[in-house]
């Protein structure tokens, strides 16, 4: 059940049991944290993102071994070719592009297979859901359960398993126009030039190990506290980033997916908050890390992101509904799957909150802070339950991230007017003159330095 409750509610209500479930579901409960102290004040100036977030909008826990083998294998590719990855992780494929006033090499890596050899490659992947009990002393106060209908329409759950994300339907503005998952049909539109025509990644229907998680979050020890302030001026709920990810990893540790698996972890409603410097609030992110299965070493990426329903009183407005952010966080993965840091000067882009500098392929985060407009595409689909609206991000395609688009081409997608089509101009790379020119509103780029 959800609700954006302020401080003298949340002590008030105690919400029923989920055991009622446990009749056709698994529940596991993470252990608890048993130290800890309140946060030490309400967290102020709550946006979905922000400058003091950067670390944690994706995460690379490679080793630098891995990090440089990944690179390396990128610069092996031939001119406008690819090399599939051999790694023990998600088909992956590996190539380079020469970016920025400086011609800098930007080696890449993306899931799937060779765009120009064409084919099927379906990426596996397992919907996980977390419900989240959020307790005062040990007292209950509210539940966040991404299994029950928190939409007319059908469970968090549900809706996820029948949106964009999987749904191949939909047909998507091109050129050539794209009918198919969003994410595919992103992918094939960034490609479109050299990617044979009938090169897909899909993401295969999502497995379920059949277990749901719960965790119990503390107040008194710190483990969630409260923001300010939602639409109608109240208090809600966030979680502490530290205690949420040391969940993850102990679900991770449980279910033990194959490498050649994505997680995908489903929360409803709350964000995170990160208690080193009060920034917030953090509704997903997507990682990668070394880890060993039954075929031996290898890397494993997989994601988390919250579901707000469109029925909820969400404090980001329209920002964050429905599979806004999983669209978010799984497109990212695709293009970005083990966060890659390139060690090369290459030119960095600024974000569309103009609060930091990156340098690598994070399609979400490039347009997520413009405004509603410009991020959010809606995508209606008739569900089990009866029509209902999705939420799905804009993204930049492969063009507006090589620095060097083709004139007449498309930067962004599926809204295509999000960011600019003008080319950049001669000679220009002076810091604030001439950088905003493959950027609409706040998202462009930043030249230098590096340059």
């Amino acid at each position: 059940m959800r609700k954006l409750l302020c401080l003298l509610t949340l002590l008030a209500l105690t919400f029923a049991a989920v055991g009622a479930f446990a009749a056709t579901k698994t529940y596991r409960v993470v252990p608890k944290t048993t130290s800890g102290h309140p946060y030490g004040s309400t967290i102020k100036n709550v946006t979905f993102d922000n400058f003091k977030l950067p670390q944690l909008k994706a995460q690379n826990h490679l080793t630098s071994a891995q990090n440089t083998a990944i690179r390396n294998a990128g610069l092996h590719a031939p001119k406008n070719g690819y090399i599939n990855g051999t790694a023990n992780t998600i088909p992956y494929f590996s190539s380079w592009f020469i970016t920025g006033s400086r011609n800098s090499i930007y080696p890449f890596s993306m899931v799937g297979h060779s765009p120009s050899a064409g084919g099927t490659t379906g990426v596996n992947n397992q919907l996980i859901p977390l419900i989240t009990l959020l307790q005062i002393g040990g007292v209950t106060v509210a539940v966040y359960d991404p299994t029950v209908n928190n939409d007319p329409q059908g469970t968090d759950m549900s809706l996820v398993a029948q949106s964009p994300l999987y749904d191949a339907t939909t047909t998507y503005p091109g050129p050539p126009a794209e009918t198919g998952q969003y994410v595919d049909s992103h992918q094939r539109v960034s490609f479109r030039t050299t990617a044979a025509a009938n090169w897909h990644t899909p993401l295969n229907s999502p497995m379920s190990s059949g277990i749901v998680w719960e965790q119990f979050l503390e107040f008194n020890n710190g483990d969630w506290a409260f923001a300010c302030c939602d639409s109608h001026g109240n208090n809600f709920p966030v979680f502490n980033i530290n205690t949420i990810s040391n969940n993850f990893e102990f679900i991770l540790g449980v279910e033990a997916p194959l490498n050649t698996t994505v997680p995908i972890i489903v929360t409803d409603y709350l964000t995170a908050f990160d208690p080193s410097n009060g920034g917030c609030c953090i509704l997903g992110f997507h990682s990668a890390q070394n880890q060993a299965d039954v075929n031996g070493p290898g890397i494993l990426v997989w994601t988390w992101g919250t579901f707000i329903a469109n029925s909820a009183n969400s404090p980001f407005g329209a920002f964050g509904r429905s599979t806004m952010v999983l669209s978010h966080e799984v497109d990212e993965l695709y293009n970005d799957p083990f966060v890659q840091t390139t060690g090369t000067l290459v030119s960095p882009w600024v974000d569309g909150s103009v609060s930091f500098a990156q340098a690598n392929l994070e399609t979400g985060d490039a347009i997520e802070a413009m405004k509603a407009a410009d991020v959010i595409t809606i995508v209606p689909l008739n569900t089990a339950g009866g029509a209902y609206n999705f939420s799905m991000q804009n993204v930049p395609t492969l063009e507006w991230f090589t620095r060097n688009p083709f004139n007449g081409g498309i930067y962004s997608w599926p809204n295509e007017h999000t960011l600019s089509q003008a080319p950049h101009g001669v000679n220009c790379n002076a810091n604030f003159v001439c950088s905003w020119l493959y950027g609409q509103g706040s998202a462009a780029f930043f030249f230098g330095p590096p340059f």
